[in-house]
């Protein structure tokens, strides 16, 4: 009643495209081979520096998380309000943030407490009317800094959108 694994096949269906191997070879073990270290691969770690927390050789940043997302669900784009699981963490709230998207272009949002929340307001309507942010975009946030967020923006589809400076630059002139 076992079930037996077969290998993915090329377009025609006639050879594997990954081929397994006859013979698995493993490394000798202490009993096979007095040379080889009984500590295996832990041997050499390093230490956890005293903000991380270490479980079973490897750990974890206690700081919080880095990254956060938003889907748009609203036509209109006053403010983002940041989840309170990511901004829980921060020491201290900033007054504004730098907004650096993907091409290097950097954006600045003062930051609002709405209903207990940390919220990116004036600022952010203009860049995502510059950005092209539409409903059903994704919009990826990255803490670089305290005060510095890397921006993504990903279409419907799920394509990052690149927008170049030329567009900010455009829309400026549209204004005056």
């Amino acid at each position: 009643m076992g079930m037996e694994v077969l290998p993915a096949l090329d377009n025609k269906g006639k050879h594997p495209l990954h081929p397994m191997p006859d013979e698995v070879v493993l490394p000798p073990t202490v009993e096979e081979d007095p040379n080889t270290p009984e500590g295996g691969d832990d041997e050499g770690m390093e230490e956890a520096p005293s903000n991380k927390r270490c479980n079973y050789g490897h750990y974890h940043q206690e700081d919080g998380p880095t990254h956060f997302c938003k889907v748009i669900l609203a036509p209109k784009l006053e403010c983002i309000p940041m989840p309170l699981d990511f901004t829980k963490h921060f020491v201290a709230v900033p007054t504004e943030f730098k907004l650096r998207n993907n091409t290097g272009c950097s954006w600045k949002v003062t930051v609002k407490l709405m209903n207990g929340r940390v919220t990116l307001d004036q600022g952010w309507a203009t860049y995502a009317a510059i950005h092209q942010i539409k409903i059903g975009y994704v919009v990826t946030f990255k803490l670089l800094t305290p005060y510095t967020l890397k921006v993504i923006i990903f279409d419907e589809d799920g394509i990052e959108v690149v927008n170049k400076c030329g567009k900010l630059d455009e829309a400026f002139a549209a204004k005056q």
